[in-house]
């Protein structure tokens, strides 16, 4: 007999790709993510548990003899929950406080893990003949709850996750 158990967060959680790309002279970060969300997840999320999400991004400048200068760092913050009253889910980006409404909770999570367009950088900080690497990496918190709920729902072991970083070579 094998034990109980649930898969909360277990899975693949993995930055799957990431690129910046350059428009009216600000760097957009562009990124997927392959979310661990399973069943349990999904329904701790229809009854109102929320999951939340931060990216993490650095840009340094890559030096030869010396250590690599840091030219820019963000935290992005996105927030998921559902809410009752609209039956949809709200993906609410914490840094701008723009919220977005979505009728499923696969269109949300979809969205969720598909980053587009996230102004990070401006043309100014980068030189043209030097090289430079981004480096971006996701964390996620599943229920954000008080301290007394999680007692009660003690099988779900993984309530944070955090992927490895994503890096790749910045073309000025």
């Amino acid at each position: 007999m094998r034990p109980l158990q649930a898969d909360g967060l277990e899975g693949r959680f993995e930055v799957r790709s990431a690129d910046l790309q350059l428009k009216d002279g600000v760097y957009h970060l562009n990124a997927h993510l392959d979310l661990p969300v399973s069943d349990a997840v999904r329904r701790g999320l229809a009854d109102g548990v929320p999951l939340a999400l931060e990216l993490d991004l650095d840009i340094e400048r890559v030096r030869q003899l010396l250590p690599n200068s840091r030219v820019a760092e963000l935290t992005q913050r996105y927030h998921l929950q559902y809410n009752a009253v609209s039956a949809h889910y709200v993906l609410r980006n914490d840094n701008s406080g723009q919220q977005e409404s979505l009728s499923t909770i696969d269109a949300a999570i979809e969205r969720l893990s598909d980053v587009r367009g996230l102004p990070v950088l401006d043309r100014a900080l980068i030189t043209a003949d030097r090289r430079y690497e981004a480096s971006v990496r996701a964390k996620i918190d599943y229920g954000s709850v008080p301290f007394s709920l999680r007692v009660l729902m003690f099988w779900v072991n993984e309530w944070h996750r955090e992927s490895d970083w994503y890096t790749w070579t910045l073309q000025p």
